[in-house]
């Protein structure tokens, strides 16, 4: 008990105010103090500066004495243990509140009647993915508080786990200095940089660029920093990951060759950090050649506080075999994508030779680490984001389609959209989830297609060019403006119908409202790179007179203006992406989300009428 204690003791934040906990107000001080019987009260002042001092609080009762709390001009023992429970008390009020902003939906996979390979497999999977959360966790720096939450305390071990560290992320939450799943309120500082580093914008730009390797963290070696291999920091747990992988592999007959191969591959690279062979048998795989979806390694950056370190993830399904009519449909058109947004970009860029997957339909059986959200579900991805798989526009895509389909969240979500579309616009919401799935192909193909992540301006990478939270920004709005623009090339080779391609566009839109709503900063002020993309969509469209915005709040889209909007500002990312313009890049960024646009999308609005709805917190049943 004595080293949890002193443990949180040394964990407290350095930012508060009284007691090394965050300042409590004089309203919550007031309340709390009534609700837990605690027979004092904090005064207003005629300054309306009100400070809590001994001199602001007045006992409450009849004949009450002060002295237990305040005695000769200083607070007491006794009104320290007091403020405390207060805080305390507080604490657990947001904690309530950051729980109740997600709504449980289990997704349930049962191997029990399936064949010894298949259930092997799901059970050396699901080993490896218990490592990997674990290894998530000590990236994220959450690891080490895991233990000290007190057993008692079920709802902070329960955001503990939700969240993969105490820290609240929920937009209606994360951005107050109570809500913790600690009772230390312990600062959010991922290890993948040295302790005491500031992990602000500033010291993200001040790293050089030796020290942006995806695949490392970075330490002090002397008077100097260093990136350090992955696998020299998180060796051992590595090594289990690798292990449980080997023992997949040996599970694995002839008829799943490919994924034997990838298996093996990524055991190796687990304990060598070199990911290369393990990218080239992953992209290998496909819909074709297995039954199955995996991918165990590290790869996004959007949890890094400087957005260029590649977190541990399993993503791990089985093939939807309705994603074979759609890549049959769109294999043909990679090459005319990839020209047609060479052509719009201009002279700063010139096309390439595109050998990326159409993205693979899949059932999501488990995710871990990187890619288990506390709230919604990655929808798709595109990988690897490094390497030579990723500069010859190999990557491999994924679309899941069992997310959001559940009778429950559809009608969550119809009613969300009926809160932000005219009723003409609400018309095109689609009923089904084809449109969605397109919008979500069409955005990770884009990941491969013009100036990308692994593009290099005058010898440096996108990061070194635009720093690591810009690029993230600006790499996904290329691809989600890109989903919209090549709306208009699926409806001219007959592919969809006008309808579809209208309703394609609401259901985007409709996403786009939806990461608006979440904000667009995190509590430490990352930038959110879904979000802001979002608003500099959405306000794009308004100021281009393609979305207007009506007196009940509603938005009604000018369908016939829409495409000429999204192919402006289409061109627009790409240029600044090919030509390594940052100050145009950060302008773009700048003037919707903090600057002179940043009104044309009226958040606080939008999260009124967005956050009173739960969002979906997935959880994973797996029975082997």
């Amino acid at each position: 008990m004595m080293t949890a204690l002193l443990l949180i003791a040394s964990l407290v934040h350095a930012q508060t105010e009284l007691y090394d906990v965050p300042a409590l107000s004089r309203a919550d001080f007031n309340r709390l103090a009534a609700a837990s019987s605690v027979p004092l009260y904090w005064k207003s002042v005629s300054s309306g500066t009100e400070p809590l001092d001994p001199a602001s609080i007045d006992p409450v009762g009849v004949n009450a004495d002060l002295s237990y709390y305040v005695k000769d001009g200083r607070f007491t023992d006794r009104f320290r243990r007091a403020y405390l429970s207060l805080a305390e008390a507080r604490r657990q009020e947001l904690v309530r509140q950051e729980l109740d902003q997600g709504r449980p939906v289990v997704l349930v996979s049962d191997f029990k009647g399936a064949s010894p390979a298949d259930r092997a497999l799901v059970q050396y999977v699901s080993e490896a993915g218990k490592v990997i959360d674990d290894l998530y966790l000590e990236q994220k720096g959450a690891l080490r508080l895991k233990d000290s939450v007190p057993p008692s305390d079920l709802a902070s071990r329960a955001l503990f786990w939700r969240n993969q560290g105490p820290w609240c992320e929920a937009p209606k939450t994360e951005h107050d200095p109570f809500c913790s799943g600690h009772p230390a309120f312990p600062p959010k500082r991922c290890s993948a940089y040295p302790e005491g580093s500031a992990q602000d914008e500033e010291y993200c730009r001040s790293l050089d660029s030796a020290l942006l390797s995806p695949f490392t963290v970075v330490r002090r070696k002397g008077p100097a920093l260093a990136a350090v291999p992955l696998t020299e920091v998180y060796g051992e747990k590595m090594r289990q990951v690798s292990k449980a992988l080997l023992r997949a592999a040996q599970s694995q007959g002839p008829e799943e060759a490919v994924l034997k191969d990838y298996l093996l591959a990524a055991a190796q690279a687990f304990e060598t950090n070199d990911w290369e062979k393990a990218d080239e048998a992953w992209t290998a795989m496909g819909s074709r050649n297995s039954k199955w979806y995996l991918r165990i390694a590290p790869d996004e950056v959007d949890w890094d506080p400087c957005q260029v370190k590649a977190g541990f993830h399993v993503s791990f399904g089985r093939i939807d075999t309705a994603s074979l009519e759609w890549q049959d449909k769109l294999s043909p058109l990679k090459q005319e994508m990839e020209d047609a947004l060479a052509r719009l970009i201009g002279p700063s860029y010139t096309a390439r030779q595109v050998a990326f997957g159409i993205p693979d339909f899949i059932e999501i059986v488990l995710n871990n680490g990187d890619s288990r959200m506390s709230r919604g579900a990655v929808a798709g991805q595109s990988l690897p984001n490094w390497g030579k798989v990723a500069q010859e526009g190999r990557r491999r895509t994924m679309v899941m389609t069992n997310i959001g389909e559940d009778p429950e969240s559809k009608a969550v979500a119809r009613q969300k959209a009926a809160e932000l579309f005219d009723p003409e616009a609400l018309a095109y919401y689609p009923e089904d989830k084809e449109p969605g799935l397109l919008g979500v192909i069409l955005h990770e193909a884009a990941h491969n297609l013009g100036p990308h992540s692994d593009t290099k301006i005058d010898g440096k990478g996108p990061a070194e060019v635009f720093g690591g939270r810009l690029e993230s920004v600006l790499e996904e709005l290329k691809a989600q403006t890109a989903a919209l623009w090549y709306v208009d090339l699926l409806l001219r080779k007959g592919l969809i119908d006008e309808r579809r391609a209208k309703e394609i566009y609401v259901r985007e839109l409709f996403w786009s409202f939806g990461h608006v709503s979440l904000g667009l900063f995190t509590d430490s002020g990352e930038p959110k790179p879904y979000s802001q993309l979002a608003a500099i969509q959405l306000g794009s469209f308004v100021k281009d007179g393609a979305m207007e915005r009506l007196p009940n709040g509603r938005f009604r889209v000018h369908f016939d203006k829409l495409p000429a909007s999204i192919e402006s500002l289409m061109r627009r990312t790409g240029v600044i992406k090919a030509t390594g313009d940052a100050q145009g890049g950060k302008a773009l960024v700048d003037a919707f989300v903090s600057g002179p646009d940043a009104g044309l999308v009226p958040v606080a609005e939008i999260q009124a009428k967005l956050l009173k709805y739960p969002k979906e917190t997935y959880l994973y049943t797996v029975l082997y």
